[in-house]
């Protein structure tokens, strides 16, 4: 009994003193806010081919996140976090996630065969922590709701908040890209108004 106890004791200081090696290095974080964009890039349907054949779902994964990462990095886009059928990127504005997002979903049209792409984008103050294994996260209100607008998003298009469109309308315009309002409920959110830029495959 003492024997048990005695393991059980070593295992809690162990803990105890994981517990206060982490909160000293949170407590030394610098939180600076800062204006940004934070983008999902998802592969449509992946959760249906994972039900039908992990084998032949990873791959296709893995060939979207590789074509959507060849487009994003040089184009303004940090890629945050790779979530398995998708990734969580950050940009500056949202001017340059949706110029990026487009030639994201474009070259996937044109070259991706059957693997396309799905995208949404909120944009506010974001909290950038640096890791310590280098690159860094972001946290902040446009990461919640860009991965609600991700529930709602389509095949092809892109989805915004409608209040958003106001830097990217005058471009949006003179490339002669369609876009959509619709009403949708974002989950502990509310009802939000976005608009759907639609995005369709143009010659090389």
């Amino acid at each position: 009994m003492l024997a048990s106890r005695g393991r059980h004791s070593g295992r809690v200081d162990r803990y105890e003193r994981e517990l206060r090696k982490a909160t000293k290095a949170v407590g030394g974080m610098p939180l600076v806010p800062r204006h940004g964009a934070v983008a999902f890039f998802d592969l449509p349907g992946s959760t249906n081919l994972m039900k039908k054949d992990p084998r032949k779902a990873i791959p296709v994964m893995l060939l979207h996140n590789a074509m959507c990462r060849a487009i994003i990095e040089p184009n303004g886009g940090n890629i945050v976090k790779e979530l398995g059928d998708g990734l969580m990127v950050h940009f500056p504005n949202m001017g340059v996630a949706v110029s990026c997002a487009h030639k994201v979903v474009q070259n996937l049209l044109l070259y991706g065969g059957p693997i396309r792409t799905k995208v949404s984008i909120a944009v506010g103050t974001v909290w950038k922590i640096d890791s310590p294994h280098g690159g860094y996260d972001v946290y902040g209100t446009p990461v919640h709701v860009s991965a609600r607008m991700s529930e709602h998003a389509r095949m092809d298009t892109i989805l915004i908040d409608e209040r958003e469109k106001e830097p990217v309308i005058e471009w949006l315009g003179h490339c002669n890209i369609a876009t959509r309002s619709e009403e949708m409920e974002l989950r502990n959110y509310g009802t939000t108004r976005a608009c759907r830029i639609l995005v369709k495959k143009t010659q090389a």
